[in-house]
């Protein structure tokens, strides 16, 4: 006869409950760590074309122009 509190149920609900909390454990480090890498990778906007060039040289990172129509 089926008993709803047997080992064998109970240990799934178990097993099932142990994955879940490692899947939120893993998704919230995930996005604890993107999180850190943003504020790492943070884009300072330089408004000056020849303070540019000099930070370009610097760094040896590109330039990334745009364009702008001034009213």
């Amino acid at each position: 006869m089926f008993n709803r509190f047997s080992c064998n149920r109970l240990s799934a609900r178990t097993r099932r409950a142990g994955i879940f909390c490692a899947a939120l454990l893993l998704s919230v480090a995930t996005g604890l760590q993107q999180e850190a890498s943003f504020a790492r990778d943070a884009v300072t906007w330089i408004e000056r074309y020849d303070e540019a060039i000099e930070e370009a040289r610097k760094t040896g990172k590109p330039i990334f122009l745009e364009f702008r129509c001034a009213p």
